[in-house]
């Protein structure tokens, strides 16, 4: 197999979407989803989560909070996992960039707009912050919320590209009908203004260097 032919899926939530995503992809990481406003009790969490690495290898703590200060007392702890950050927020996209965890999810999802400027681009490229693309919202959309999240995408993949921004194309999948393989996620990061190669290296080259991390 060619290098150009590697892909990884590096945001799968629940067991069922990650069997179904190792048929597809080279390499998964199975992500454990966290909705806190305040700190778990860190020994019962670094517990799972090396359960977690026994199972399935590499592992991603994905944090959805409204507490920006919460970002700042995981990125302090030695979890052994890739830290993503739920994007929404702005103070949370603001702040996950700059505590630089190695990913800000969707950082549109939930806004009137784009959630991603020229100031959080740059110091995203600077920190090495990785931006997801996440297909699973597209999902779960009526054709309007649809329309308007493409477009949000589109604008922030303009400053990704721009500032040179980490990045990869994930399905965010939280059941197995959500998991879609490497040509659909390239097809979505196509849709928003993605050359093939730019595309291709979203699904392997950036999740590759990230996965270095572990």
């Amino acid at each position: 197999m060619s290098e150009r032919d590697y892909f990884v899926e590096m945001d799968v939530r629940s067991v069922e979407a990650y069997e179904l995503a190792k048929e597809w992809f080279d390499e998964v990481v199975f992500t454990k989803k966290l909705i806190l406003d305040t700190e778990p009790d860190w020994d019962s969490l670094k517990e799972e989560l090396r359960e977690l690495r026994r199972t399935y290898g590499k592992v991603a703590v994905l944090l959805v909070t409204r507490k920006p200060s919460l970002i700042r007392a995981f990125k302090a702890r030695n979890l052994k996992a890739l830290l993503y950050v739920q994007g929404g927020d702005m103070r949370v996209n603001r702040m996950a960039i700059e505590a630089k965890v190695d990913a800000l999810i969707s950082p549109w999802l939930g806004r009137k707009d784009y959630g991603f400027d020229h100031t959080l681009a740059g110091m995203a490229g600077r920190r090495g912050v990785a931006i997801g693309f996440s297909l699973s919202p597209l999902l779960r959309a009526n054709p309007y919320e649809r329309a308007l999240t493409l477009r949000f995408m589109a604008k922030v993949w303009e400053l990704v590209r721009k500032y040179r921004v980490p990045r990869f194309i994930t399905s965010s999948a939280e059941s197995r009908w959500e998991v879609r393989g490497p040509r659909d996620l390239m097809s979505l990061g196509i849709n928003i203004g993605m050359e093939v190669p730019e595309a291709r290296a979203s699904l392997n080259f950036h999740p590759r260097s990230l996965l270095s991390r572990l």
